[in-house]
Protein backbone atom coordinates (compact mmCIF):
# COMPACT_ATOMS: atom_id res chain seq x y z
CA UNK A 1 0.00 0.00 0.00
CA UNK A 2 1.14 3.31 -0.65
CA UNK A 3 2.03 6.07 1.63
CA UNK A 4 0.07 9.41 1.21
CA UNK A 5 2.09 12.38 2.20
CA UNK A 6 -0.25 15.04 3.52
CA UNK A 7 0.62 18.97 4.57
CA UNK A 8 0.98 20.23 8.06
CA UNK A 9 -0.76 23.68 8.90
CA UNK A 10 1.40 24.89 12.16
CA UNK A 11 0.14 27.57 13.30
CA UNK A 12 2.97 28.65 15.50
CA UNK A 13 2.11 32.28 17.29
CA UNK A 14 -0.67 30.38 18.93
CA UNK A 15 0.63 29.09 22.67
CA UNK A 16 0.82 25.76 23.73
CA UNK A 17 -2.11 24.35 25.83
CA UNK A 18 -1.25 24.88 29.43
CA UNK A 19 -0.50 21.47 30.84
CA UNK A 20 1.56 20.76 27.69
CA UNK A 21 3.75 23.94 28.32
CA UNK A 22 4.01 22.65 31.83
CA UNK A 23 5.32 19.34 31.11
CA UNK A 24 7.78 20.18 28.50
CA UNK A 25 9.51 22.98 30.82
CA UNK A 26 9.46 20.20 33.27
CA UNK A 27 11.24 17.60 30.49
CA UNK A 28 13.64 20.02 29.43
CA UNK A 29 14.31 21.10 33.05
CA UNK A 30 14.97 16.43 33.93
CA UNK A 31 17.23 16.64 30.27
CA UNK A 32 19.38 20.12 31.25
CA UNK A 33 19.98 17.85 34.57
CA UNK A 34 20.98 15.08 32.08
CA UNK A 35 23.23 17.00 30.11
CA UNK A 36 24.92 18.24 33.27
CA UNK A 37 25.79 14.74 34.28
CA UNK A 38 26.40 13.83 30.51
CA UNK A 39 30.28 12.94 31.91
CA UNK A 40 28.76 9.90 34.31
CA UNK A 41 26.34 8.57 32.15
CA UNK A 42 27.10 9.37 28.33
CA UNK A 43 24.53 8.68 25.75
CA UNK A 44 25.66 9.47 22.51
CA UNK A 45 22.70 8.45 20.54
CA UNK A 46 20.46 10.66 22.39
CA UNK A 47 19.50 13.55 20.00
CA UNK A 48 16.73 15.94 20.93
CA UNK A 49 13.66 16.95 18.54
CA UNK A 50 12.12 20.25 18.77
CA UNK A 51 9.65 19.49 21.41
CA UNK A 52 7.60 22.62 20.91
CA UNK A 53 7.62 21.99 16.81
CA UNK A 54 6.51 18.34 17.58
CA UNK A 55 3.58 19.41 19.90
CA UNK A 56 2.50 21.77 17.18
CA UNK A 57 2.58 19.18 14.62
CA UNK A 58 1.10 16.78 17.02
CA UNK A 59 -2.14 19.10 18.30
CA UNK A 60 -2.59 19.64 14.24
CA UNK A 61 -3.59 15.41 13.82
CA UNK A 62 -5.54 15.61 17.06
CA UNK A 63 -7.48 18.68 15.81
CA UNK A 64 -8.01 17.87 12.16
CA UNK A 65 -9.29 14.29 13.53
CA UNK A 66 -6.77 12.87 11.28
CA UNK A 67 -6.43 9.77 13.68
CA UNK A 68 -8.33 6.53 12.86
CA UNK A 69 -7.44 5.61 16.92
CA UNK A 70 -6.02 6.63 19.60
CA UNK A 71 -2.98 4.29 20.09
CA UNK A 72 0.07 6.28 19.93
CA UNK A 73 3.44 4.63 20.42
CA UNK A 74 7.00 6.76 20.15
CA UNK A 75 10.23 5.14 18.19
CA UNK A 76 12.77 5.99 20.39
CA UNK A 77 11.20 7.72 23.26
CA UNK A 78 14.35 8.63 25.45
CA UNK A 79 12.74 10.74 28.44
CA UNK A 80 9.38 10.14 27.32
CA UNK A 81 9.00 13.90 26.30
CA UNK A 82 6.54 13.51 22.97
CA UNK A 83 5.15 10.50 24.45
CA UNK A 84 3.95 12.91 27.10
CA UNK A 85 3.03 15.43 24.67
CA UNK A 86 0.24 12.54 23.29
CA UNK A 87 -0.94 11.52 26.58
CA UNK A 88 -2.10 15.46 27.09
CA UNK A 89 -3.69 15.51 24.19
CA UNK A 90 -5.95 12.89 25.12
CA UNK A 91 -4.02 9.52 23.17
CA UNK A 92 -3.24 6.24 24.77
CA UNK A 93 0.62 7.04 24.68
CA UNK A 94 3.73 4.27 24.34
CA UNK A 95 7.04 5.12 24.17
CA UNK A 96 9.32 2.30 23.33
CA UNK A 97 13.41 2.76 24.18
CA UNK A 98 16.38 0.31 23.36
CA UNK A 99 18.35 1.85 26.67
CA UNK A 100 16.91 1.01 29.87
CA UNK A 101 18.54 3.84 31.91
CA UNK A 102 16.21 6.37 29.39
CA UNK A 103 13.53 3.79 29.97
CA UNK A 104 13.88 4.40 33.91
CA UNK A 105 14.06 8.14 33.52
CA UNK A 106 11.15 8.20 31.71
CA UNK A 107 9.33 6.79 33.85
CA UNK A 108 10.05 8.74 36.71
CA UNK A 109 9.36 11.75 34.95
CA UNK A 110 6.00 10.50 34.02
CA UNK A 111 4.84 9.49 37.64
CA UNK A 112 6.53 12.89 38.91
CA UNK A 113 4.15 14.65 36.77
CA UNK A 114 1.54 12.59 36.82
CA UNK A 115 1.20 11.75 33.58
CA UNK A 116 -0.09 8.45 32.29
CA UNK A 117 1.66 6.92 29.42
CA UNK A 118 3.55 3.38 29.42
CA UNK A 119 7.11 3.30 28.46
CA UNK A 120 8.84 -0.10 27.50
CA UNK A 121 11.75 -1.01 27.25
CA UNK A 122 12.64 -2.89 23.93
CA UNK A 123 12.94 -2.24 19.98
CA UNK A 124 10.61 -0.47 18.37
CA UNK A 125 11.53 -2.50 14.69
CA UNK A 126 7.90 -5.10 14.74
CA UNK A 127 10.07 -8.44 14.04
CA UNK A 128 11.10 -8.76 10.57
CA UNK A 129 11.80 -4.84 9.79
CA UNK A 130 15.43 -5.33 9.54
CA UNK A 131 14.76 -7.16 5.68
CA UNK A 132 13.62 -3.85 4.79
CA UNK A 133 17.69 -2.10 5.07
CA UNK A 134 18.67 -1.43 1.69
CA UNK A 135 21.89 -1.14 1.70
CA UNK A 136 24.62 -2.43 3.34
CA UNK A 137 25.83 0.41 5.80
CA UNK A 138 24.84 -0.12 9.12
CA UNK A 139 21.53 1.79 10.78
CA UNK A 140 21.79 3.43 14.42
CA UNK A 141 18.21 1.98 14.60
CA UNK A 142 19.25 -1.61 13.35
CA UNK A 143 22.15 -1.16 16.22
CA UNK A 144 20.23 -2.11 19.17
CA UNK A 145 20.58 -5.86 19.77
CA UNK A 146 17.45 -6.33 22.09
CA UNK A 147 13.98 -7.77 20.72
CA UNK A 148 11.05 -6.22 19.61
CA UNK A 149 8.71 -4.57 22.11
CA UNK A 150 5.64 -4.62 21.08
CA UNK A 151 5.30 -8.85 21.42
CA UNK A 152 6.51 -8.37 24.99
CA UNK A 153 3.16 -6.74 25.59
CA UNK A 154 0.85 -8.96 23.64
CA UNK A 155 0.80 -5.98 21.00
CA UNK A 156 2.28 -5.73 17.04
CA UNK A 157 2.64 -2.35 15.42
CA UNK A 158 -0.91 -2.27 13.35
CA UNK A 159 -2.38 -2.10 16.80
CA UNK A 160 -1.38 2.00 16.89
CA UNK A 161 -3.05 5.08 14.72
CA UNK A 162 -0.16 7.37 15.09
CA UNK A 163 3.22 6.78 15.64
CA UNK A 164 6.09 9.11 15.46
CA UNK A 165 9.53 9.00 14.56
CA UNK A 166 12.93 11.02 14.58
CA UNK A 167 15.20 9.18 12.05
CA UNK A 168 19.18 9.61 12.25
CA UNK A 169 20.45 11.20 8.93
CA UNK A 170 19.91 8.68 6.08
CA UNK A 171 17.11 6.47 8.15
CA UNK A 172 14.34 8.29 7.08
CA UNK A 173 13.16 6.08 4.15
CA UNK A 174 13.82 3.26 6.21
CA UNK A 175 11.58 4.31 8.80
CA UNK A 176 8.99 4.68 6.07
CA UNK A 177 9.36 1.56 5.17
CA UNK A 178 8.75 0.19 8.30
CA UNK A 179 5.53 2.43 8.61
CA UNK A 180 4.72 1.14 4.99
CA UNK A 181 5.06 -2.57 5.76
CA UNK A 182 3.92 -2.86 9.39
CA UNK A 183 1.26 -0.42 9.88
CA UNK A 184 -2.03 -1.21 9.65
CA UNK A 185 -4.29 0.93 7.25
CA UNK A 186 -5.20 4.75 7.63
CA UNK A 187 -2.68 4.73 10.43
CA UNK A 188 -0.77 8.30 10.17
CA UNK A 189 3.02 9.17 10.87
CA UNK A 190 4.40 12.10 11.32
CA UNK A 191 8.23 12.66 11.34
CA UNK A 192 10.95 15.47 12.76
CA UNK A 193 13.67 16.10 10.18
CA UNK A 194 15.12 19.37 11.75
CA UNK A 195 14.03 22.75 12.66
CA UNK A 196 10.97 23.58 11.87
CA UNK A 197 10.39 20.61 9.46
CA UNK A 198 7.93 17.62 10.07
CA UNK A 199 6.52 15.52 7.45
CA UNK A 200 3.45 13.28 8.09
CA UNK A 201 2.24 10.41 6.05
CA UNK A 202 -1.31 8.18 5.85
CA UNK A 203 -0.81 4.34 5.00
CA UNK A 204 -3.64 3.86 2.27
Amino acid sequence: MPLIELDVDIDDSAPLPTEVARWLDASRERIQLYWDQFREKPLPQYIECDFDWVARGMIYCVEQDLLDGKMFVEWGCGFGVVTGIASLLGLDAVGVEAEPFLCQEAKKLLKAQSVAAEIWTGNFLPRGARNLAEDTDPLVSLTHDCPSAYEQHQMSLDDFAFIYGYPWPGEEHFLRSVFEKFARRDAVMIMYRGPYQLELYRKK
